[in-house]
């Protein structure tokens, strides 16, 4: 993770902080502004250039120059990690730290940092998967299924870890798993007069594998003008969607071949018809749990996850009874955005603490999934309608990073917030 011992520390800190920053699901945007900013202060004349799977930092010494160029794997959420990294540049850029404390203060804060053990995390997507059924229209049925449906997935995740070749198949393999334990969990369930909907458990189940945040990433970053990167997360995001579609399509073909029934004979519910009850208290417990263990917040942090998780609730719905079309992601993204940049300057944290696990609530993940499944259907009618579902997707996810803008035009974010 850290750099190489015997080059300049000037040269480690850096790419350190860029390493931690891009591992914590930092966007390519914010690496490069955070990085660039502490350079400055340190008097380093650098030129940091971040990709998703590539990071470049050039350092002028003279009339010379050194490069440093590394491969990284595309970041997820580490909110602990978030906080540690973001606490260590504001120091930097204060003047509190110099290049070698600054390395030093990184490296103490990441062997330090609490990690959830692999069953935490596989309970976290069961969690998570429970909570989905509910917010996606489901029933209090839905959940009960979705729950051991989930834990199957997360199960499936954890096993393919650690080797290249089944990590690449984990999207794949996830998504075939989720369809043939969501048929098999509505047969046992229905044995135990618990009536849930194949549809709602089968897409609760592949939620957490559903690239909704790197959608919603990509269309920040085109919109900061940071192209290349936003283009290359944006491409991934939709091939991440082909897989899993795919992984359901061969899933559905075995339940069909297997005579546990198929997707299609229910529908969806409506999502927006959805009342706040017991059941959506529940849910979003459960989902702030879920998430909690998902993005790594500290187990303290568990109070701020849910309280962000219910802003983006109540964002939502108001946003949805309020504006039509568009419109309404823009407006919720925004309060999330403006509510997340006011918790920054009062507790000198980063803004994605809040915005994170509030947004989460909100992401396309599962109407681009849809689409692409419809898209990659044989019926015309169902392609049709699959290219417009999958653009609606493309449009809530631009509408929440235009409303993260209008929030940060509003209130402004500390400069390393």
């Amino acid at each position: 993770m850290f750099a190489n011992e015997t080059g300049p520390v000037d040269d480690r800190f850096l790419a350190s902080l860029a390493r931690l920053l891009h591992e914590a699901g930092t966007p390519s945007h914010r690496i490069e502004s955070i990085v660039s900013g502490c350079a400055d202060r340190l008097g380093i004349k650098a030129s940091i250039f971040s990709l998703p799977t590539w990071i470049s930092i050039s350092v002028e010494d003279g009339d010379r120059q050194r490069t440093s160029n590394f491969r990284v794997d595309p970041g997820s959420p580490k909110m602990a990690l978030l906080e540690e990294t973001y606490r260590v540049a504001d120091r930097v850029a204060a003047g509190e730290l110099d290049a070698p404390r600054g390395l030093a203060a990184l490296r103490t804060g990441y062997e330090r940092l609490w990690r959830p053990p692999s069953i935490a995390m596989t309970v976290g997507y069961a969690l998570f998967s429970a909570a989905a059924a509910r917010l996606l229209g489901g029933t209090v049925d839905d959940m009960i299924v979705a729950l051991p449906v989930g834990f199957c997935v997360g199960l499936s995740l954890r096993l393919s870890a650690g080797r290249r070749e089944r990590e690449l198949l984990s999207e794949f393999g996830g998504a075939f798993f989720a369809t043939l334990f969501a048929a098999l969990g509505v047969l046992i369930a229905a044995k135990a007069s618990i009536e849930a909907n194949i549809a709602v458990v089968a897409l609760a189940g592949i939620v957490t594998l559903l690239p909704g945040l790197a959608l919603t990433t990509a269309m920040s970053e085109l919109s900061a003008r940071n192209l290349a990167s936003g283009s290359a997360r944006l491409m991934g995001a939709v091939t991440s969607l082909v897989v899993i579609a795919m992984g359901v399509a061969v899933g559905e073909a075995t339940v069909q071949f297997l005579g546990l029934g198929a997707l299609s004979e229910q529908q969806m519910p409506v999502a927006g018809a959805l009342s706040f009850d017991i059941a959506t208290a529940v849910a979003l417990v459960l989902g702030a749990l879920g998430i909690a263990i998902a993005f790594h917040a500290r187990p303290a942090r568990f109070w701020l996850v849910l309280s962000s998780c219910v802003l983006g609730y109540v964002a939502a719905r108001v946003a949805r009874t309020t504006f039509d079309g568009a419109l309404a992601p823009v407006a919720a993204a925004a309060f999330i955005g403006i509510a997340g940049n006011v918790y920054s300057w009062l507790r000198r944290r980063p803004t994605g603490t809040v915005v994170l696990p509030a947004i989460a609530l909100l992401l396309p993940g599962s109407i681009g999934f849809r689409g692409m499944r419809n898209l990659i259907s044989r019926d015309t009618s169902d392609t049709l309608a699959g290219l417009d579902t999958f653009t609606h997707a493309l449009v809530i996810a631009a509408s929440i990073a235009a409303g993260l803008l209008i929030a940060n035009a509003l209130v402004p974010r500390r400069i390393h917030a």
